[in-house]
Formats: structure tokens, C-alpha cells, sequence
């Protein structure tokens, strides 16, 4: 009897221990100047010419809510709210249409790019980009060591505001809807494009609108310095309120292809927390 209590003490003690290891976060800041790249140097391209149907994605919008939680000391940490969720559908590699999700703050027009949902294993250490539309994008990266501070970087891109579309864009007076009303949110008009990019036997297929949104944070973002990008593409070089609702490039000679477009906007919730000197 006295070896069978001794035995269940035993088990109990083991099942019962657990360690609880914590991640401390910290700052530091650089800054780099780059220079714009060309549109199709980052696109997305797949060979072939499927149709396949849109899949859901597969996240769980309680995780952005909760992601970063406020901090115990507020002193000199300035909070952002993020409460739109722009989606985008495209093509991948793998012939399946998958999402790009997006993250915007209306009142100061802060774009949030978020690894699971927005550029994914381009950079496994990045954790958010948040873009300004002053062409200034700050990037949490957590460090590969355990126990260390996150690390705040820097880059800036200088924006061009181009007052209208080039020369080799040619509307064609076809219009299109984009996005979704059922809960209200604003569904776009894009009117179709044809544009003779150089070098490119067929002309891409661009549906375009216009909004009182700045959208050259998300159009620049693949110009950034470093190996993160999105899994779409967009043009540069264009009015800073275009919206690009969709495109389609066939490079016959290559028997391949690039298409995107717009799916709707959705409320949500993502905070993110900084030093206020990032926004002075």
C-alpha cells in the first residue's frame, strides 16, 4: 500500500511542472534609401492557363485581434488601430487561387502587411511592415535567438505623384464592378486597360478605379530593399489614387501568366504598438 502512494505522489509531482519561457521586445532603427524597380520583376507568374474557383482563406481573424496585446508600460508608445481587412485573390504558382490580405488604418492611412496573411515565407523573420504614405515602411523582424528584442527597422521609398496614366495605357470603355455591399462596404468601378509594357508582344488587361485612398504604399511595396514581397505585383507609375481592381498578362512566348484581382473589404481588428518618435 505504501509503494502505491508513493508511486501516485510521484506522478503527480511530474504532471503537474511546467516552464513558461518570456519574450522581451525592444527597438532599434535604421534607414535605407531605395530606388523603384521595375513592375514585372517581382510578379507572380504561372505556367499554363487554368480556371479554377476561389478558395476561402483559411485564418483565424480572432489571432490579428489579439495578436499584440497593449503593453504594461504605455510611456511614450503610441498605438495603432487597424480596422479594415482589403482582400485580393490571385493565382499562385501552384494553379490555386489563394488570398493576399491586407490591413488599413482610414484615418491616417497606414497600410499593415502581416506575414501569415500578406507575404508569407518571403521574410520568415518579418512579422508586420506597416507603410505610410509618405513612403516611409517600418519592419518588426523577431530574432532567430530566444530571449531577444524584436528589432525595428527602417526604409523609405520616394514617391512619384503622377497626375495621369502614360501613353502606352489605352482605356477601352468596358467596365467592371469589384468588392462587395452586403455589409456596406464600397464596391469599386474599374474601367478596362490594355497596356503595352515594352518588350511584351500582347498587351496586359488591367481593370482600374479611382478612390480618395492614397494606394502607392501598396503599389511600392515589392521595391523595397531585401527578399520580402508580395505575392502580387503592382504597377508603379500611375496616378497615386488608382485603384488596380485586376490584372491579366499572358507571356505566350514563355506560356505564362499573371492574374490577380480585387474580392471585397471586410471590418477587423489588428493593433500594433510603437515609440512615438516613429511618427514624429
Amino acid at each position: 500500500m505504501t509503494k502505491c502512494l508513493t508511486y501516485f505522489s510521484l506522478l503527480f509531482l511530474f504532471t503537474s511542472c511546467a516552464f513558461i519561457s518570456e519574450k522581451f521586445k525592444g527597438t532599434t532603427d535604421s534607414l535605407i534609401e531605395v530606388d523603384a524597380l521595375d513592375h514585372f520583376e517581382n510578379s507572380t507568374i504561372i505556367i499554363g492557363d487554368p480556371e479554377l474557383e476561389s478558395e476561402e482563406a483559411e485564418v483565424d481573424f480572432q489571432q490579428y485581434e489579439d495578436q499584440y496585446a497593449e503593453p504594461n508600460n504605455t510611456e511614450g508608445i503610441k498605438e495603432i488601430h487597424f480596422t479594415e481587412l482589403w482582400i485580393w485573390e490571385y493565382l499562385s504558382e501552384d494553379r490555386e487561387w489563394k488570398e493576399m490580405w491586407v490591413f488599413r488604418e482610414p484615418n491616417l492611412n497606414y497600410w499593415l502587411f502581416e506575414r501569415l496573411s500578406s507575404f508569407g515565407v518571403s521574410s520568415e523573420m518579418c512579422e508586420w511592415v506597416l507603410a505610410k504614405p509618405n513612403g516611409e515602411y517600418i519592419f518588426n523582424y523577431q530574432e532567430p535567438e530566444m530571449n531577444t528584442p524584436n528589432t525595428i527597422d527602417r526604409q523609405v521609398i520616394d514617391f512619384v505623384d503622377e497626375k495621369e496614366f502614360s501613353y502606352f495605357w489605352k482605356p477601352r470603355g468596358e467596365i467592371k464592378n469589384f468588392g462587395d455591399s452586403v455589409h456596406g462596404w464600397e464596391v469599386f468601378k474599374g474601367e478596362k486597360y490594355e497596356v503595352f509594357f515594352k518588350g511584351q508582344p500582347d498587351p496586359s488587361v488591367f481593370y482600374v478605379g479611382t478612390s480618395d485612398i492614397d494606394m502607392r504604399p501598396l503599389h511600392h511595396f515589392n521595391n523595397l530593399e531585401g527578399d520580402i514581397e508580395l505575392p502580387i505585383s503592382f504597377p508603379i507609375g500611375i496616378p497615386k489614387n488608382t485603384m488596380v481592381l485586376s490584372e491579366e498578362t499572358d507571356f505566350a512566348y514563355y506560356n505564362m501568366k499573371v492574374n490577380y484581382r480585387f474580392k471585397h473589404i471586410s471590418s477587423n481588428s489588428y493593433y500594433v504598438y510603437l515609440p512615438e518618435d516613429y511618427f514624429e
